[in-house]
């Protein structure tokens, strides 16, 4: 049975059971215990999550962490741009140099803004903004091009199903129906390898 290798941050664990139940006898899924956070994070487990694990497919999600800002009065991000590319870079090498198994990326995916703000207004909460999500999946473009990553845009299949319908009252996270969803568009991309 073929191997499938799920990385990501908290929305990969949202739609991953649904990736599960659509692979059932034709792959099996592996992932990283908890939440896979930042870019700095998936450098420091390299090894464990990306090169240790026999993949036939690895289906990767990272950036919320990244462009995540220090405070709601700041607009430093948690992982500058600059520093979030070279990681995706250096990332994608290794594990390029690594394997041959196919590298999916899923873009990162959008913020409903109203709905992010009412939740955090402190000034020592945690902070996302709707165009730092577009400016780093830019970012990353570039670098998924030259590593040959296909591209698995759930920022704008999101978009196109409505942020608003698919994301729950905090911003970020996905209903049940969203994750469905989710999960369902990342099973369609990963059967093309299977």
């Amino acid at each position: 049975m073929k191997k499938v290798s799920l990385i990501g941050d908290s929305i990969r664990i949202g739609y991953q059971s649904a990736v599960s139940g659509g692979l059932y006898g034709l792959a099996e899924i592996w992932a990283p215990e908890g939440n896979c956070m930042h870019s700095v994070h998936h450098l420091f487990n390299l090894q464990p999550w990306y090169l240790d694990p026999a993949a036939d497919v690895i289906h990767v999600n990272f950036g919320l962490w990244d462009c995540r800002r220090l405070g709601t009065d700041s607009t430093e991000n948690a992982v500058p741009i600059e520093i979030f590319a070279r990681n995706l870079d250096f990332i994608l090498g290794k594990v390029r140099a690594a394997t041959s198994a196919p590298i999916v990326w899923a873009t990162i995916t959008p913020v409903v803004q109203a709905r992010y703000n009412a939740r955090f207004c402190q000034p020592y909460d945690p902070c996302r903004v709707a165009t730092d999500v577009e400016r780093y999946n830019a970012a990353a473009a570039s670098i998924l091009a030259r590593h040959e990553v296909l591209i698995n845009d759930l920022h704008a299949f999101v978009e196109g199903h409505g942020r608003e319908r698919m994301i729950c009252e905090d911003g970020i996270h996905y209903t049940e129906e969203g994750c469905r969803l989710l999960g369902e568009q990342v099973t369609q991309v990963i059967r093309r390898f299977l």
